[in-house]
């Protein structure tokens, strides 16, 4: 992957980054702060390909204090998510969804005193990251979707449902993030079946998006027992549905028997 390459994508994921927190600050529209935080996340993708493959950590380090600016932002999406599962599983207390609404108004006023300091921060570790990227072969880009198919190849043949699972989701979602740099580099070597990768995390996600709903609303002071036993329901059917789904993951994620693909070293 050529360093060229490399930086105009970064520079692409970086001004959409940057548009989207600057159009928060602005307006504080919810979904711009969902998209601010996303091309964090695709960001950090491609700074731990290129750390992987360059066997460092400085890249993902400089990126810290951007991380603590997404980190900033999670307090209100928090609330915000809050506010959207009470509607959809139309819990009845007033107390608690005024709550969270207060909660929500407060971190946004709170984000917004902070534009200066957080659009210098941006600008500053723009800079500092740009000026380190190197280019990396391509044989370092396949061996790191390799490795990383492999490790979650081996959590989901364990049909566990615990934090584990939940991190082979954020695995799979660094390999889908980087898919259209990493494109050129995989052609001919890996052909990664991404509509089914992009299907099995969705409802990783949603599983783990029950777990915290349930949580959320078991708490003894919002009486919601009828809501939480619902969101089990929904819980038991995704599990059931992900266990069919990672059957016979490495085929399905890359049209290729495992097997042969070590005995080919490819």
């Amino acid at each position: 992957m050529k360093k060229k390459t490399e930086r105009a994508y970064f520079n692409e994921l970086w001004d959409e980054m940057t548009a989207s927190l600057e159009d928060f600050l602005k307006h504080a529209d919810q979904e711009k702060l969902h998209k601010f935080r996303v091309q964090v996340k695709k960001i950090r993708a491609l700074l731990m390909l290129l750390d992987v493959a360059l066997s460092q950590k400085k890249l993902s380090k400089n990126f810290k204090p951007v991380r603590k600016i997404f980190k900033d932002g999670g307090v209100i999406r928090e609330a915000y998510i809050n506010i959207q599962l009470s509607s959809h599983y139309e819990l009845k207390n007033e107390e608690f969804i005024l709550e969270q609404v207060n909660d929500m108004e407060k971190a946004i006023v709170s984000f917004r005193e902070n534009a200066k300091k957080y659009l210098k921060v941006i600008k500053t570790i723009h800079s500092e990251i740009e000026n380190e990227l190197e280019s990396i072969a391509d044989e370092q880009v396949n061996e790191f979707y390799k490795d990383q198919l492999e490790q979650i190849a081996v959590t989901l043949s364990l049909n566990q449902f615990n934090d584990a699972l939940h991190e082979a989701r954020k695995k799979i979602k660094t390999l889908i993030y980087n898919r259209k740099v990493a494109a050129k580099a995989l052609e001919g070597n890996l052909d990664l079946n991404h509509n089914y990768l992009d299907k099995l995390q969705g409802q990783i996600g949603d599983w783990h998006d029950t777990i915290l709903a349930m949580q959320l609303f078991s708490a003894p002071n919002l009486d919601a027992k009828p809501v939480v036993t619902r969101i089990k329901r929904q819980h038991s059917r995704l599990q059931r549905s992900i266990s069919k789904l990672s059957a016979d993951f490495w085929k399905r994620a890359t049209n290729t028997d495992h097997e042969l693909l070590k005995i080919t070293g490819s």
